[in-house]
């Protein structure tokens, strides 16, 4: 959730408003590593990775360049994928239902969002054009405020409109993200169901 708001109110902050979304990502990847039931070879790999993007993001404060760019974008990418893969794991671990896995199912969502508005970055990099805000090219200052808030209208399909998507693969994705929106949800619901009822049936 801070990853999200930041991204949205940010702009103008001194230094680099990009700097403390990138910042907050990196608590956020630390927190999830340390709590989960890897074992210590992959928690230091994840750490190393980690650290690696934080270096990018203090690099980045002074020399934002094309290419560090996508090179970070790239980066978290994998990262979160990893980390979406590690929190689901941790969800579906055992048959008993606790708040902390309805919890995470919660933040599993939000990162799915986060991870393809990352994915919308890599794109309008490469294509600055693939997608336009009220009819016209986004601004590179405001890509990743807007792009972010583009990849949430579409995760939860709500779709005002505001931001289009242009290129043939700007539209393949916003697709297959309308699509996780939707089935994430149900198949996150039937699974803590199924899980709940294995939980009961060993307990009777």
């Amino acid at each position: 959730l801070m990853s999200l708001i930041t991204s949205q109110i940010t702009t103008g902050i001194i230094l680099e408003s990009k700097f403390i979304v990138r910042i907050v990502f990196f608590l956020f990847t630390v927190i999830a590593i340390e709590s989960s039931s890897i074992k210590r070879m992959g928690k230091s790999i994840g750490y190393g990775v980690g650290l690696s993007l934080l270096i990018l993001a203090i690099i980045m404060i002074w020399s934002e360049t094309r290419q560090l760019i996508f090179l970070y974008t790239g980066v978290a990418t994998g990262y979160m994928i990893y980390i979406i893969v590690l929190v689901i794991n941790q969800i579906f671990t055992g048959n008993i239902i606790t708040l902390n896995k309805i919890g995470g199912g919660v933040a599993t969502y939000i990162l799915i969002g986060l991870l393809w508005a990352t994915v919308y970055v890599a794109i309008y990099i490469i294509e600055p054009d693939a997608f336009r805000y009220g009819g016209e090219v986004i601004a590179n200052d405001t890509a990743l405020k807007h792009l972010t808030y583009f990849s949430f209208v579409t995760l939860t399909t709500i779709g005002y409109g505001d931001i289009t998507p242009v290129s043939s693969v700007a539209r393949v994705l916003v697709m297959l993200e309308g699509l996780m929106g939707q089935l994430f949800p149900a198949i996150f619901i039937a699974r803590l169901v199924s899980l709940q009822i294995e939980g009961s049936k060993s307990r009777a």
